[in-house]
């Protein structure tokens, strides 16, 4: 711990992880965005996680091995658009993808492609944040459920860093939770925006390794 204008801050990740105080959320790993036959495997635009899947499959093992809470996002859309609003619509009319046209209707609330992918599927006990915004707190529970639960501190995984991870982790930082983010287990929807968006990750987060929380979390409790 370090000292700073009188109070008393946590300094090293060991305990900034503390895994009493900390959740892992797995961000929107669900099976239309990077699953077989999802919407956007159809359109030629499947998020590639293969090499990331493994190693959070097993940071999720790890977590939960140390007793570490695991929460999910779901990004949420309902039938006929209901979730859209008219700003989005300004943009598809002004700015024609037929790609994204042909996929307005996955992620729909209860349906396969909304559901997360069966590797990582969530175990009982774990929370599911059903959000219809890429920030994970707008209109959900999640800051409730996060003061509720005495979390100080948020382990962003998942995908996509440039899409849901930095707005989610930019407000996160906003309300005073400490922001970690193992660089090993996200993923992005455009390889090219995945850069800029760690950038500003590692100046204002933890960037660090799964491996590097996991020593943490043992190191707290041999």
């Amino acid at each position: 711990m370090l000292t700073y204008r009188g109070r008393r801050i946590p300094e090293t990740l060991e305990e900034i992880v503390d895994r009493e105080r900390t959740v892992v959320i797995v961000h929107d790993m669900q099976n239309d965005n990077i699953g077989a036959n999802g919407a956007y495997e159809e359109v030629d635009r499947r998020i590639d996680v293969r090499d990331m899947l493994p190693r959070l499959i097993q940071f999720l093992a790890d977590a939960r091995a140390n007793h570490v809470r695991v929460w999910y996002t779901q990004y949420t859309n309902l039938p006929d658009f209901g979730a859209f609003p008219d700003t989005w619509f300004r943009d598809m009319a002004m700015h024609p993808d037929p790609a994204k046209e042909r996929v307005l209707g996955s992620l729909v609330d209860g349906t396969w492609g909304w559901q997360t992918v069966d590797e990582l599927k969530p175990q009982q006990g774990d929370v599911v944040i059903r959000k219809f915004k890429v920030d994970a707190f707008i209109a959900t529970p999640l800051e409730y459920l996060l003061r509720l639960n005495g979390i100080r501190t948020i382990i962003h995984t998942g995908i996509a860093t440039e899409v849901g991870i930095l707005p989610t982790a930019w407000h996160a930082l906003n309300m005073g939770f400490f922001v970690v983010v193992p660089e090993d287990c996200v993923g992005a929807m455009e390889p090219e925006h995945h850069g800029a968006a760690m950038s500003f990750l590692r100046r204002l987060a933890i960037a660090t390794t799964a491996e590097a929380i996991v020593d943490a979390w043992r190191a707290g409790h041999p």
